[in-house]
């Protein structure tokens, strides 16, 4: 009543719940946009970023400046708990995963160290077949002088044949055959179940979202940016080829 009779019917009106919002710097706002550009960021990373910079604003209010400059995009399934363990290697160069991805009518291959999440080898094709397959293997050889010990791959048929003679003996394939003339190891994921070689299917996901957002990049560009600049969040917020590079 004492209230009502200060400023009228105001103190009816309800409060907006929890703090109110501290305004921004606008060129500390710029330099958050400057980075989400660049490197696609989410508000974790970039306030990892500003913050080995010196910077002290919270994660949040990073979030809430994406979410102003509409650089966010809406969530429309929460991803639940993970039903799976994340696995990796102790050492780079152990297992290489593999397999073949499609974008905008091209076929890419490539191949990323499980432990670093490293991009070994990649190349852009017409056609996905065994020979471009042997193609990227082998550069991906020659350019980091390492080879695995496994290669993990799905059933496609550029890595696995399964087809059997009249014995019911499975044939090997092309793809198999050269890895065994190596002394190198195929595992294959069973069949609908991508988490196997997640982290190849995660890199695709990458790539795919890089390149709808810089199509200007060729695509050895984007590969370079994902390997030295890239931090990532499972690597303790290093880039792949930092990882790589620590644990040979």
């Amino acid at each position: 009543m004492a209230k009502h009779k200060q400023i009228g019917e105001q103190a009816y009106i309800a409060l907006k719940s929890g703090r109110p919002r501290q305004k921004i710097n606008p060129l500390f706002v710029k330099k958050v946009v400057e980075i989400r550009s660049e490197d696609d960021y989410g508000s974790e990373k970039i306030h990892y970023v500003l913050k080995q910079q010196g910077f002290a604003v919270s994660q949040r209010q990073i979030q809430n400046i994406l979410d102003d400059e509409k650089l966010t995009e809406p969530c429309e399934k929460r991803r639940g708990q993970r039903k799976y363990v994340r696995y990796q290697w102790p050492i780079s160069n152990y297992m290489w995963h593999c397999d073949w991805s499609e974008y905008e009518g091209k076929q890419y291959c490539a191949f990323i160290d499980d432990r670093s999440r490293k991009i070994i080898g990649v190349g852009e094709f017409s056609n996905a077949t065994k020979e471009n397959t042997l193609f990227v293997f082998y550069q991906a050889i020659l350019n980091n002088e390492a080879s695995p010990v496994i290669v993990l791959s799905d059933k496609g048929s550029q890595f696995f044949a399964n087809t059997r003679n009249k014995q019911g003996e499975r044939a090997l394939s092309e793809f198999e055959q050269e890895l065994k003339a190596l002394d190198i190891e195929l595992w294959t994921s069973r069949r609908n179940h991508p988490q196997t070689n997640g982290k190849m299917e995660r890199w695709f996901q990458t790539l795919k979202k890089r390149k709808k957002k810089h199509p200007e990049e060729t695509l050895q560009e984007s590969v370079k940016w994902y390997n030295e600049k890239r931090i990532h969040d499972a690597l303790e917020y290093k880039t792949p080829e930092q990882t790589y590079q620590e644990n040979l």
